[in-house]
């Protein structure tokens, strides 16, 4: 049977799937990865929303993989697209190879730090003191579930585990092994061991990166690939926060103790491991502040911050770290036991891998490498649970500092070279694919980025509506987004005047934590009769849980809102967009980036800043339209794209719709609305 055979209006699809429509965009991308697949190219699939890209590759993908013996993986960024093929997707492409004669099995496996580790919990339940009190009986209750559970998945867990404590029982690929009493049950082999028999295998892409070892894939389809480069530089690189000094300190510490307790310490040389584990914890502290201290950090400051490591600095590691190392080999020397030498050979591992990433932070500089420190205070101004832009690095445990976080930071700036060698450069089938791969240029830049140069192109428009389903208000009377404080009061004063308009939720993006927190603090008590959210003040996924429900509320959002979020129905009707969305020229990697681009006689705004503007904004009003039953608007507030010669590249770039004029027409609109303007239901 064709492709075109099972994506007709009356194929196996639409047997298989709940309002299914038959969408020639659909057909074409399954086709042409069917055809990658049978001849072993590459491909790379823009597939504008609505296209149903999904089925697209799983489709013909499980049915190549069942016809050959082969297993397809599957690599995403998001969890939420990984729920999505699992729960919905893969269902219903089960079913149609059901109805085909063939059985498929598909399983999902994710990074080590997603599972929980037996042995590291058991350990932990032997030392009390090193959390609090009401943490010990979950922990016990989760030792007596861990005894008859199959799978040690974090979202099976009976309990929600703060971060801090999971980060303490999670698998330790360190810790793992053929060896110890710990091996028979461990958890994560009965996920992997369903991973290994799968023909469509699940993962997401730090563990595509990762280096770990991963059932063999025949082929390989990157969704939501407009990512890849950027994860893949991540990976590439080396982070270095406090908390990993501690952590390592701690653990020492601990494995100090329970050595202690079981064969004494005739020699002393535990108690010395201890004491090592606290002066190490203590210089780490101040060797990381006066890293930042010397490149502009001030005690007194209240804002974030960050620069260039742009010479080598003399001192590449606290004196006390080679110490704590050598401890690790003294405790290692008196372990009375094999699961306490896997521990102490463990922690030894994570030591010299530490001293290694310090070397390479600190040492030689390299035009083709971003090194640099970042501080940021600790706290949330805007909610409880908010993290700066770094995602977070930990807290120093002594001096004043213990009001900032800090980290050391190095990434490639071109991850091309390595993501042909490691990956695409195998000899099978790769498809890469996401609704935004380009600032409307054609794919050239991003199979430039990630190693893809020889694959074959495929451009796919959505099948909405855009005229009819969607407007596009761009304000021209805003002062310039350089005056922080004007162009804040400016948002505030259009939000207050805009949000009534709207009849349903409504997005308000930012491309900055610190413009949205100051217009969150200019409009939170100004808008009545809706809520109004902001990113931070609980998990992403509980917040969109909550902003869905409400059906009207305002939520503020920064980079994850921009991206991968799904709302259905009328609970978001407007998209309203603060900035054009330019990377941070100010940024320690930004600046780093300019300099290598200048280095080869290259235009940073021209080769980079500005396509990633463009393909950001696409993103951000990728977010309004997602049904043929959905109506809404975006509004930018930023008048640069109207008054600059690159505005009307983003112009260019978005979908062609209504464009108004005012805010009375944004309000006509809204009114001109049918009641059910968003049902919420999906195409398949």
């Amino acid at each position: 049977m064709t492709v075109e055979e099972l994506f007709a209006s009356d194929g196996a699809l639409a047997q298989a799937a709940l309002r299914y429509e038959l969408r020639p965009q659909q057909v074409r991308m399954a086709a042409a990865v069917m055809e990658t697949l049978e001849q072993g190219r590459g491909l790379a699939v823009e597939a504008g929303t609505g296209v149903g890209k999904s089925l697209a590759y799983l489709i013909p993908g499980a049915l190549w993989a069942v016809g050959h013996d082969r297993r397809l993986m599957v690599s995403t960024h998001t969890r939420a697209l990984q729920e999505q093929i699992l729960d919905r997707e893969l269902p219903v492409t089960a079913r149609v190879l059901k109805s085909l004669g063939h059985p498929l099995r598909y399983a999902l496996l994710m990074g080590a730090d997603n599972y929980l580790c037996v042995r590291r919990l058991e350990r932990l339940c032997q030392e009390p003191g090193l959390f609090s009190s009401s943490s010990v009986p979950m922990l016990e209750e989760l030792a007596r579930w861990a005894r008859s559970a199959t799978s040690g998945h974090r979202s099976r867990l009976p309990h929600l585990v703060a971060q801090g404590l999971w980060r303490r029982i999670c698998r330790d690929p360190e810790l793992c092994g053929e060896k110890g009493r710990f091996c028979g049950r461990c958890l994560y082999r009965r996920d992997r061991e369903r991973a290994e028999k799968a023909q469509v295998l699940v993962i997401n892409h730090a563990l595509l990166l990762s280096g770990a070892r991963l059932p063999p894939a025949d082929a390989l389809v990157v969704d939501e690939a407009h990512t890849f480069g950027e994860v893949a530089a991540g990976h590439f690189g080396v982070a270095v926060t406090p908390g990993r000094f501690l952590r390592l300190c701690d653990e020492t510490a601990a494995l100090a103790r329970r050595v202690a307790s079981r064969c004494g310490d005739g020699d002393g040389s535990l108690a010395e491991a201890q004491r090592c584990a606290a002066r190490c914890a203590e210089e780490s502290a101040g060797f990381l502040r006066r890293i930042a201290a010397g490149r502009g950090f001030l005690e007194n400051s209240a804002e974030s911050g960050g620069r260039l490591l742009d010479e080598p600095i003399e001192q590449l590691e606290p004196e006390t770290l080679p110490e704590l190392e050598k401890s690790v080999g003294q405790v290692l020397r008196l372990c009375p036991d094999e699961e306490d030498e896997i521990e102490a050979l463990a922690l030894r591992a994570r030591i010299a891998a530490l001293r290694q990433d310090l070397r390479e932070l600190l040492g030689e500089r390299s035009l083709e490498t971003a090194r640099w420190v970042e501080w940021f205070p600790l706290g949330a101004p805007c909610g409880k649970g908010e993290r700066p832009p770094s995602g977070g690095g930990g807290s120093l445990a002594a001096g004043a500092s213990r009001n900032f976080g800090f980290e050391l930071r190095a990434v490639p700036l071109d991850v091309s070279g390595r993501l042909e060698e490691k990956l695409l450069g195998q000899d099978i089938p790769v498809i890469m694919t996401s609704a935004t791969l380009s600032s409307g240029r054609g794919l050239g830049e991003f199979k430039s980025q990630v190693g893809f140069v020889g694959a074959r192109e495929l451009v796919l428009d959505s099948p909405f509506d855009y005229r009819d389903q969607a407007a596009l208000l761009v304000m021209d009377d805003l002062p310039e987004p350089s005056d922080d404080e004007a162009y804040a009061e400016a948002v505030a004063d259009r939000c207050r005047d805009l949000i009534p308009r709207i009849p349903g939720g409504v997005f308000l993006l930012f491309s900055s934590w610190k413009m949205l927190r100051k217009v969150h603090g200019l409009i939170r008590r100004r808008i009545k009769g809706r809520p109004v959210w902001v990113q931070g003040a609980s998990g992403n996924e509980a917040l969109l849980s909550d902003f869905i429900a409400a059906g009207n509320a305002v939520l503020l959002g920064v980079d994850t809102f921009w991206q991968g979020v799904d709302v259905p129905g009328a609970a978001l009707s407007c998209v309203v967009l603060a900035k054009l969305p330019f990377p941070n020229f100010a940024s320690p990697v930004e600046e780093a980036r300019r300099r290598w681009h200048e280095s080869f006689g290259r235009s940073y705004f021209e080769c980079w800043s500005l396509p990633r503007a463009v393909m950001k904004l696409r993103q951000g009003f990728g977010r309004l339209i997602r049904a043929a039953s959905d109506r809404g608007a975006v509004v930018i507030l930023d008048s640069r794209i109207l008054r600059k010669r690159y505005g009307e590249a983003f112009l260019q770039a978005l979908p062609s719709c209504r464009r108004l004029r005012s805010m009375d027409e944004l309000s006509d609109f809204f009114g001109a609305a049918p009641a059910a303007k968003k049902s919420g239901k999906r195409r398949r």
